[in-house]
């Protein structure tokens, strides 16, 4: 292609290099002088790429991905474009799958497998789509139980966290309840010694009582005495002072 279009440019440099005739008309009245945009020489066609072509059929698609498809189909770019079709049909009808393996939709997975057999050219067409298609089953499944398992995890670290937490809060709310029951106790303690000597007050002062009591009643008694003496006395002044009236004014005897 290289040698093609050198020869191309040989055969133009060569017409432009050669001097046009003038024209019949113009020939007569003076000399003819082509014009600067026919003297330009024409612009270089770049090779032709097709990996570039290739890469402009697919612009999203990732190019490193491209160019090992370009490279697996010989350079041929028909049969690239073809292989990067089935491809992307293939990881289309892969994620389905998968999507549907991950969400537990049994429906679905059977229905993309029966339609993938009825798609089958032959039996071992057949058992290779079956072997792909279980196989993928297979391992979204598992990410799944992974999934799943990780989640589950996850939350009993969580609580494994919280319960944790809440141990430290127990046992810091232990350690204060413990440090307020020994002040307590010796609250109690005290307490009991200020009772104690309470207890020893009290009795003494019901001694105290008991002996005011009985030196109480001693004078009663003992004044009780003093009146009946006094009564006593008082009953014999009366009798001496009768007796000493009735000597001094006592009448003359009678016989």
């Amino acid at each position: 292609m290289d040698a093609a279009v050198d020869s191309r440019k040989r055969c133009v440099a060569a017409f432009l290099d050669e001097p046009s005739p003038a024209p019949p008309h113009l020939a007569k009245r003076g000399r003819f002088v082509p014009c600067a945009a026919s003297m330009a020489p024409l612009p270089v066609l770049a090779p032709f790429d097709p990996l570039d072509a290739f890469r402009r059929v697919f612009p999203d698609a990732d190019p490193r991905g491209l160019e090992a498809c370009f490279a697996a189909s010989g350079r041929d770019i028909n049969a690239a474009v073809q292989a990067y079709r089935a491809q992307q049909a293939r990881d289309a009808l892969a994620h389905r799958l998968a999507s549907a393996a991950a969400d537990g939709d049994h429906e679905r997975c059977a229905g993309v497998l029966v339609e993938q057999m009825g798609a089958a050219t032959d039996v071992d067409d057949a058992k290779n789509r079956a072997t792909w298609m279980l196989e993928l089953i297979r391992n979204a499944t598992a990410e799944r139980a992974a999934h799943e398992t990780a989640a589950e995890a996850a939350r009993l670290h969580e609580e494994n966290a919280t319960l944790r937490e809440h141990a430290e809060h127990g046992g810091r709310e232990a350690a204060r309840l413990r440090e307020e029951n020994a002040a307590l106790r010796e609250r109690a303690a005290a307490a009991d010694r200020d009772g104690t000597v309470l207890k020893r007050g009290v009795m003494a002062q019901q001694r105290r009582y008991e002996e005011i009591e009985r030196d109480a009643a001693a004078m009663k008694k003992k004044v009780a005495e003093l009146e009946m003496a006094n009564y006593a006395l008082n009953v014999r002044l009366r009798d001496a002072d009768g007796c000493r009236f009735q000597t001094a004014y006592r009448g003359p005897d009678v016989f």
